[in-house]
Order: C-alpha cells, then sequence, then structure tokens
C-alpha cells in the first residue's frame, strides 16, 4: 500500500537522499542540480521539507512533490509545483498522480485551480491527456473546469 503524507522535519536526511537522487538519475526533469545542492546544510532541508508530499511504501520514501501555494487572496488558489519525482521501481504504478491528487485535496473547495511549473508526461509516465490533467489542465496553466 503507498501513503502519501507530509513528513516531520526529523526524517530531513531521507529527504535529501531522495532529492539527490533524482538530481543525479533525472536531472532535466529539475531546476537545479546535484552539484548545487548536495552541500545544503542541515537547516535548509529542515526548512525545505515543509514545503513537500512523500510517497511511502513501507515507511520508506519512494516519490516527492515539492509545491508551494499562493499566500494573497489573488494567488491562494495557484500551486508552484517545483518537484515531482518517482524511484525508477515504481514508475508506472499512479505513484504520481496519487502525489498530484493530494496536493489538489489541499485547495480550498471554493476557489478555482490553477497550477504552473508543472513537469508532467514524461516524468509522471502520462499523457498529456491523463486524468491528472483534464482535472486541472496543467498544460498552458489554464484554470480547472
Amino acid at each position: 500500500m503507498i501513503a502519501v503524507k507530509k513528513l516531520e522535519e526529523d526524517r530531513w536526511k531521507e529527504y535529501r537522499d531522495l532529492r539527490l537522487e533524482a538530481l543525479k538519475k533525472e536531472p532535466i526533469a529539475f531546476g537545479s542540480s546535484y552539484d548545487e545542492e548536495k552541500n545544503i546544510s542541515e537547516e535548509e532541508w529542515r526548512r525545505r521539507i515543509g514545503n513537500a508530499l512523500f510517497a511511502l511504501s513501507k515507511d520508506k520514501l519512494i516519490g516527492m512533490i515539492v509545491y508551494t501555494r499562493g499566500n494573497k487572496i489573488k494567488t491562494k488558489h495557484v500551486a508552484n509545483i517545483y518537484g515531482v519525482y518517482v524511484t525508477k521501481e515504481y514508475r508506472g504504478q499512479g505513484v504520481g498522480r496519487k502525489l498530484i491528487d493530494r496536493v489538489l485535496e489541499e485547495k480550498d473547495q471554493n476557489s478555482p485551480y490553477k497550477i504552473n511549473k508543472f513537469a508532467c508526461s514524461q516524468y509522471l509516465n502520462t499523457k498529456p491527456t491523463c486524468g491528472v490533467c483534464l482535472k486541472v489542465c496543467p498544460i498552458g496553466n489554464q484554470r480547472a473546469r
């Protein structure tokens, strides 16, 4: 069973290791590089973990999604997704979709929703017309219907 949840700050080393794995194995999918992040301080990793959700199998990290939400009236409906990663052995099993769905669950039920900076098809093993894309229209940054 795959669980999706936030992690406690004291699990920052697991987050760091997964992030660095992602940067090494899929460098084209991220705006940062392994060399830029390998020496980030413990304090920074502890801060960053609050903006991530994790997929776990038997309490082992197998995927992540890093995002922020707008904090102003005109941007509170916007999620900015900066990193989606699923370990190779769990790809094609809907883990990426579960992570995105969980981000969407956190939105205010009465507000429209928009996603920016989204990486979909190649890294989530889905087609541009997958259910997730149709639901939130991330390709082209269109509002959900």
